[in-house]
């Protein structure tokens, strides 16, 4: 059984990206990343103009400080704003559907002994 395991483990490290490129629900949550629309321009334009704003507009004295504090606030914003992105397109964490299609993988592989997409 841990030869079995052995010769899964690297046949799913040699064609991982390429099984999980098969699989629909791994493609939708893949493409919904993507920036397709003017909203998701729009939130990630957000950080930027912040940050441009905070850099000129912060009352800090220090330049270096203002930088950065101006950096942080940047950063702030631009994790609210792919977490607005995220609430907008409700789908499983990538490491959900990741670990279900090697578990479905493996289950196949024990069943039939067979790899991937090989002849049965």
């Amino acid at each position: 059984m841990d030869e079995k395991n052995e010769v899964f483990e690297n046949w799913w490290q040699a064609n991982k990206q390429k099984v999980l490129d098969e699989d629909r629900e791994y493609h939708e949550v893949v493409e919904s990343y993507k920036m397709k629309s003017g909203a998701d321009w729009l939130l990630f334009g957000i950080p930027v103009v912040t940050g441009i704003i905070c850099v000129q507009n912060l009352p800090i004295q220090h330049e270096i400080l203002r930088w950065v504090a101006s950096i942080a606030i940047t950063i702030v914003v631009f994790a609210i704003c792919v977490f607005v992105k995220s609430l907008s397109h409700p789908h499983r964490p990538i490491s959900d559907i990741e670990a279900d299609v090697k578990k479905r993988c493996m289950e196949k592989f024990l069943r039939t002994g067979k790899l991937g997409n090989q002849e049965e």
